[in-house]
């Protein structure tokens, strides 16, 4: 999938998280923030990937090692990354209804990015390291006007949900 439709697909997901966590509006956008950013995680493996070629010194080791979508579209990347962010919080005094909903934000946001790359031919290793690939039965290829039909309709309910949310 493209960055254009992870993006799409992790603020979607974020605002449905922060609905279900009854979150104020402050919380709604640090959810929102995290799940963007979420998004583009797993993509780190990957240097020349929109998030992966503006981070070249951490993508290309982690590439090298362990190859695109590897490690970081597994099941354990979205724990030890969510994690790694709580601690990384937790540690630099963060009050606790900031920092739950930026991890909530950005396990959301991640484990998105995996169900959109589940969606195309190459699937996810949701098991690693276990070399099994999970696929979907419905196939959307990389660019097609699915993806871009699919990625226009998720902003869509965004923005139109932004308006509710946050409307005075």
């Amino acid at each position: 999938m493209l960055a254009f439709t992870h993006v799409a697909a992790g603020c979607a997901s974020s605002l449905l998280v922060a609905e279900y966590m009854h979150a104020t509006p402050v919380q709604t956008i640090l959810i929102m923030a995290g799940g963007i950013i979420g998004s583009h995680l797993p993509d780190i493996d990957h240097p020349k990937s929109a998030f992966g070629s503006r981070i070249l010194p951490l993508s290309i080791p982690i590439s090298t090692v362990f190859g695109h979508r590897g490690i970081t579209h597994s099941l354990l990347a979205v724990a030890g990354m969510s994690w790694l962010i709580w601690w990384s919080l937790y540690h630099l005094h963060w009050h606790q209804g900031y920092a739950v909903p930026v991890v909530a934000g950005v396990a959301t946001g991640y484990l998105s990015h995996l169900a959109g790359d589940w969606l195309t031919n190459s699937g996810v290793p949701l098991l690693w390291p276990s070399k099994r690939r999970f696929v979907s039965p419905l196939k959307l290829c990389t660019g097609d006007l699915r993806e871009y039909l699919l990625a226009f309709a998720m902003y869509g309910w965004v923005i139109f949900e932004c308006t509710r949310v946050f409307a005075p």
